[in-house]
């Protein structure tokens, strides 16, 4: 007996079948990221739920991917001992936001560029793509938030960050879908 569904396994050899029976999807396809952040200061994209009444976290699943990424780094050549070695470190071409991760809100960051050797250090660049719960508990809709993340060293506050930039100039386009558990259409 063939069963039609989704298949989902992980590295781990589980696998589960989810068939209409068990969800629904609600919202899918392929989105442009903005490059503004929202009124409110925060970012993404919203989709909106179907039905009128609210939906708990539990009742939800998102599957995102990001895709057409940019970045930007200086590399300076560092001569030590007669030996160059690379260092990746933060540009000032690109606008760069702190985030909250109880309220999603985006505060701008601005990188130390003041000399050569005096900038913000890279440890590591990233793509970042995920369902921006925002503090909340029930949803009407969801916000698909998708950025480049850079973990870096701040040279100025003498503290590792994590900084992200957004639309064009960090995450352009996401696939996802957005599905409910026993769903039904009225």
């Amino acid at each position: 007996m063939s069963v039609w569904g989704l298949n989902l396994k992980d590295i781990y050899g589980n696998a589960l079948t989810l068939t209409p029976d068990m969800i629904s999807i609600v919202s899918s396809g392929r989105l442009t990221m903005p490059s503004t952040l929202q009124g409110d200061g925060t970012y993404g994209t919203s989709i909106t739920l179907p039905g009128s009444s609210s939906y708990v976290e539990s009742d939800l699943g998102i599957i995102l991917f990001p895709f057409i990424l940019n970045i930007n780094v200086y590399l300076h050549m560092l001569n030590v001992d007669g030996t160059y070695r690379p260092s990746w470190m933060m540009n000032n071409t690109y606008t760069y936001y702190t985030r909250n991760t109880s309220t999603g809100v985006l505060s701008t960051w601005t990188p130390d560029v003041s000399s050569p050797t005096n900038r913000d250090s890279i440890i590591s660049i990233y793509p970042v793509a995920f369902w921006d719960k925002m503090g909340a508990s029930t949803f009407s809709s969801i916000r698909l938030f998708a950025a480049m993340c850079y973990e870096i060293y701040d040279i100025s506050a003498t503290a590792y960050l994590k900084v992200y930039s957004i639309g064009v100039q960090g995450v352009e386009k996401v696939d996802y879908s957005i599905c409910t558990r026993h769903y039904t259409e009225i």
